[in-house]
Formats: C-alpha cells, structure tokens, sequence
C-alpha cells in the first residue's frame, strides 16, 4: 500500500497536513504501497486529484487490513501492531504471533519471516511471514479492537482483542459441519466475523465473549447459491467479477426456504449506495465527502486468499453505465498494492 513519491511531494505533504488535516480527513482515500526502494506512505485523494506523503516512515512494514485510519500491519521485528496511519505516535502492540492459547496446537519462531506450525506432539508445517493475512477491526470512540489473523493456507484463524494477551484460534475444519468447513472471503464488523465458506454457506462467529467464540450461524444453514451453476469468485458481499465488470446477485426472498441451494436474483444496482470491496462493506453515498452512489470501489480480488492472477487494477465501477473510471495518474508509479479506505467509519 504504498507509491514512490518525489522529496517535492513529500514537503507539500508536511505543511498540508499540519494546517488543513481536519478538513483533509473528510474525503475518501487510498493507501498505496510501491516497489520502489524509497518505499515510502502516500495517500491519493480522488475528488482533489493530488497526492500526498505522509512524515512517518513506513517503509520496514506491510500492511495487512484497516478499520478508518487504523492499520494492522507487520513490522521489521515480523510482529503484528495496529498503527494510526496519520500519527506515528499512536500505535498498538499486539501479542507475539507465538502467544496462541493452545495445549494441543504451538506456533514457534525458527528463523526470520518463518514460523513452525503444528501439534505439539510432532508433525508441523513451515509458515512465512509473507503469506500473513489479517482483518481489523477498531471502535473510533473507545479503541477497541479485534484482530484476527492466518497464514494462507492453512486450516486455522486466529484472533484476539483489546486486553487479551494471546490469540484464540478458529478451526475451519476440524469438528466443522461440512457446509462450514473451509473459507474463500471474510469479513469482520463488529465482533462479528462473516466466513464465507468453500461450500458457499456464510457462517457466522460472534468474538465478543470474555472466552473463546460462538457460532451464532443457525442450526441448518444453507449455500448461498447453488455450486453446479456459479463458478466465479465468490464473496460474500456476493460479486462476481471479470476484468471489466460486476454481476451483483442477492438472495431470492421467495425461495423455498427447504431448498437446498436456492436461485439468486441478478440486480443491477446498489442505489444510493456504494460498495467499498476492499473492506466488505456497504456505505451510503456522500457527494460531500466525494462517495459517489451505485458504485464499486476496488483495487484486487484476493485480500483474504492468494489467488492467481495477481492484479491490481484501482478502479470506481460505475454500475448504472456499466463503466470503469480509471486514475491515469497513478501510472507509472510501480505500484506494488493499493487500498480503498474511508479515514473515518
């Protein structure tokens, strides 16, 4: 999430965000990330059509999620903290990714960027600190906040929240109901974690409790849609995406509701609304703050799974046109990741 930025970019930054940083943060923006050796924290506001540098020096971390200017990220020491991404000053350290609350499972340091995962009584499987995913969430007014994390792949999630000293972990597939097993998506609100299973059935963990989680799923939940006549990546925001646009499906509201895998019905709008894909969320439009309605807002299509090919593509889906507004001034940046996010929410 970062670009390369020029020193003139970079003192403009300083005096914009010392005099107008109230007003800076009212519109939304996107977070860059570059391959360039300056690898340095830029901010490119759409509706002003600049781009700005941020004074911390971000360039020993990687950014993993965000919840409004919260950022999960991995350091230099390959541990995970929450930062703010406009004061460097105000940041979070998380347990060592070591602290799992287990007697059956362990996660050991056996060299830089590796870990060693597996049962305690032998067999294990060697994990890189560069196939580290996470989801954040941060309450703005109080800070709390829940982390969860995983190595992809693996069978396991892990999480914790504000005070816990170690991470809980969530099975996906041992003692899992079949058509809960496995993930493709997640999305975490709240203390609410939204899996999108392997097959297509959404399941639901509350992370709320003073111990461990809840399955507040159902006791019959059924696939979202039917597997033999959907093949494309699924969401669970429930998009299907090619290189030029959006499908957009919900449920039937007069399916059968014994049916096993109902139909869904293809829509061709979110109204006054836009989707934010990045972070899984609906957010109403706002001409003030540059959100424009009926839109989509994305930049790749594998945050919560390695998925090939890699691209990046940051774009704004307009779906009444049916087009793609594009930021031709973004290239030429070497642009290693990119990210929607709203500084607020």
């Amino acid at each position: 999430m970062f670009v390369a930025a020029s020193s003139a970019i970079s003192a403009h930054w300083k005096h914009h965000v010392k005099v107008n940083l109230s007003d800076f943060l009212e519109f939304i923006e996107m977070l860059n990330h570059s391959h360039s050796e300056e690898n340095v924290c830029l901010l490119f506001n759409p509706e002003e059509d600049r781009i700005y540098k941020t004074e911390s020096d971000f360039s020993k971390i990687r950014f993993l999620a965000n919840s409004g200017k919260w950022f999960l990220v991995v350091d230099s020491g390959f541990s995970l903290c929450i930062i703010d991404v406009f004061n460097e000053n105000r940041r979070i350290d998380l347990p060592p990714l070591e602290a799992l609350l287990s007697s059956k499972y362990s996660l050991k340091r056996v060299r830089d960027k590796e870990f060693r995962w597996g049962l305690t009584s032998g067999s294990c499987l060697e994990m890189k600190t560069d196939n580290l995913r996470g989801l954040l969430w941060v309450d703005e007014k109080t800070e709390d906040f829940v982390v969860v994390w995983f190595f992809d792949p693996v069978g396991y999630l892990f999480f914790c929240k504000k005070g816990d000293t170690h991470y809980t972990f969530i099975p996906l597939y041992d003692d899992v109901p079949k058509l809960l097993s496995g993930f493709s998506d997640l999305v975490l609100r709240c203390y609410r974690l939204y899996i999108a299973t392997t097959h297509r059935c959404v399941r639901v963990l509350d992370l709320s409790g003073h111990q461990g989680f809840e399955d507040v799923t159902g006791s019959n939940p059924k696939p979202m849609f039917s597997l033999r006549k959907y093949y494309a990546s699924f969401s669970i925001s429930t998009n299907f995406e090619n290189r030029r646009s959006f499908r957009l499906y919900k449920k039937d509201p007069n399916a059968d509701l014994n049916e096993y895998s109902p139909d869904l019905l293809e829509v061709d709008s979110v109204g006054d609304e836009a989707l934010l894909l990045d972070l899984g969320i609906i957010v109403p439009a706002n001409h003030t703050i540059g959100i424009k309605p009926n839109t989509i807002y994305f930049t790749r299509h594998d945050r919560a799974r390695l998925r090939i090919p890699f691209d990046l593509d940051i774009c704004v889906f307009n779906l009444a046109t049916n087009t793609l507004k594009r930021f031709p001034q973004l290239a030429g940046l070497n642009l290693k990741d990119a990210r929607w996010f709203l500084p607020f929410t």
